[in-house]
């Protein structure tokens, strides 16, 4: 198992949270699909997958730079 892979229990929260999402959308990601598109709504439903998933306890990692290792 590579040292970086996600645990069982995280993959099957995400799973979960996803299928939540799918099944159920938030009426704000159709609002936005119809204003400004089909990519920006998928962003958002990315961005609310990944606060579901934090606020259920699954450590992910931040995006921003301030986080982001300087160099490669």
């Amino acid at each position: 198992m590579p040292l970086n892979a996600p645990s069982s229990t995280t993959d099957s929260t995400l799973e979960s949270i996803g299928h939540e999402l799918k099944t159920n959308p938030p009426a704000i990601v159709n609002s936005t699909r119809r204003k400004f598109g089909a990519a920006r709504a998928k962003q958002q439903n990315t961005a609310i997958l990944l606060s579901k998933a934090r606020r259920a306890g699954v450590k992910i990692p931040s995006y921003s730079p301030k986080s982001m290792s300087k160099g490669a």
